[in-house]
């Protein structure tokens, strides 16, 4: 896949790339839209403290307590909506020390010089990292996926030029949670299984449909559901071009005033309000959001297309301003979110960790068998916090975590036709 890497670094310097992203996506967030600075309480004093920042999905108050008292030093997180964080990200690494940043991102990051490499022997586990980033494969038929699928983002030469001539000693970004997303539907509401992105286009579910409002995101969901109903053939997905651009845009324009669409969500939120009042039958979604539903008493499936599922991946890059004893803190720190317990923690959300080996150790097997293993829950199993979210005898929908990573149409991306598809994105949403 071609990247104009030099360009990307060009808009970044100028905020050109940023601007236009923040212009759509900045206004919606990943789970944890509004912005906010985690407190911490049980700190140690004694030391400097390490700066994280990222979504909410990872930087999370329980987390960074844990992480204080395991590590002996303060760990102060700021969990920002999408947008927010990839500004800051880009812009003011002075600001940080931890990125809890995400592998799509890398076009644009990587060249701006805003993160340094990664020393491998500095990561205690890196042998016991899942190859999905390694490699881009749990088995060998899995299918890799288009896009910005981690293998293709991480790996870095001698000169922290990246290259997709890994394994290498360097890296981008240390990998962490990350899940793979599909469409969520009520089965009383559709009358019948949900297989195929193509649903999302068809007529019988006219008017009660839902998109996701990332341009960057929304575009692939609807693309699979182009290609799945025969349609167009896109070369690659995760990074279209724009007559590809040009000829989804139109098909969206025609649905949207056949009047296909109800709404398009632009928050985790308000994705489960659409589905739990009835407005919506279907809908590009989260997997989390599928068990927040559930939980309001609403039936709610998640696909697994037979096309394949849409994934994301983040992880920890460190910044280029660090040195001394905070690079030193800020390689525990990631060193911990390896280990087992942070892994845990996320998996009670619906994530995955890098280190399944290590989550299996402190996880009890009767939510490893669950989360993981895609077996029939034995007892009810709780969230994080505590409350139950899962009945027992309940199956998470789509398999085990091997099943799930097997088949991965398209991973997020940033495209190099970044300001053209926001451009074309907003033309559709005020047709």
């Amino acid at each position: 896949m071609k990247r104009k890497q030099a360009k990307s670094a060009r808009n970044a310097a100028k905020g050109m790339t940023r601007r236009h992203f923040l212009g759509t996506a900045g206004k919606t967030a990943a789970v944890g839209a509004v912005a906010s600075t985690v407190p911490l309480f049980n700190i140690v004093k004694a030391a400097d403290p390490t700066r994280t920042v990222g979504l909410a999905v990872s930087v999370i108050n329980e987390v960074q307590m844990k992480a204080s008292d395991d590590l002996g030093f303060p760990v102060r997180g700021q969990a920002l909506g999408y947008g927010a964080m990839f500004g800051k990200m880009l812009n003011q690494n002075d600001q940080y020390d931890i990125a809890e940043g995400y592998f799509n991102d890398m076009d644009v990051m990587w060249p701006s010089g805003t993160w340094q490499p990664i020393d491998t022997r500095r990561i205690k586990d890196w042998d016991k990292v899942s190859n999905l980033t390694k490699t881009g494969r749990l088995s060998p038929d899995s299918n890799p996926g288009q896009g910005d699928a981690p293998f293709r983002q991480i790996w870095l030469d001698g000169n922290g030029k990246r290259t997709l001539n890994g394994p290498t000693r360097y890296i981008t970004m240390v990998p962490g949670w990350h899940n793979a997303d599909s469409i969520g539907y009520n089965p009383d509401e559709t009358g019948r299984p949900i297989t195929s992105w193509g649903d999302l286009f068809h007529s019988d579910f006219r008017g009660r449909v839902a998109l996701l409002n990332i341009p960057q995101i929304g575009t692939m969901d609807a693309a699979m559901g182009m290609e799945a109903l025969g349609l167009i053939k896109f070369k690659d997905k995760g990074n279209m071009t724009r007559s590809e651009i040009d000829k989804l845009i139109e098909f969206l324009i025609v649905k949207k005033q056949e009047g296909h669409f109800r709404a398009f969500w632009e928050s985790f939120g308000q994705s489960v309000n659409l589905m739990t009042s009835g407005e919506v039958a279907l809908e590009s979604m989260w997997s989390p959001a599928v068990t927040a539903i559930k939980a309001e008493g609403v039936k709610c499936i998640y696909a697994s297309p037979k096309e394949g599922m849409r994934g994301w991946h983040g992880g920890m890059s460190i910044s280029a301003k660090l040195k001394g004893k905070a690079l030193d803190q800020a390689y525990e720190y990631i060193n911990w979110w390896l280990s087992g317990w942070p892994g845990a923690f996320v998996a009670r959300q619906g994530y995955y960790m890098s280190v399944p080996e290590n989550v299996k150790k402190s996880l009890p097997a009767v939510e490893w068998d669950y989360w993981y293993d895609g077996k029939a829950a034995a007892q009810e199993l709780p969230d994080p916090y505590g409350d139950i979210i899962v009945p027992k005898g309940e199956i998470r929908d789509g398999g085990s975590y091997w099943d799930r990573f097997s088949n991965i149409a398209v991973w997020n991306s940033i495209m190099d036709e970044n300001d053209y598809l926001v451009k074309r994105w907003n033309e559709f949403l005020s047709a």
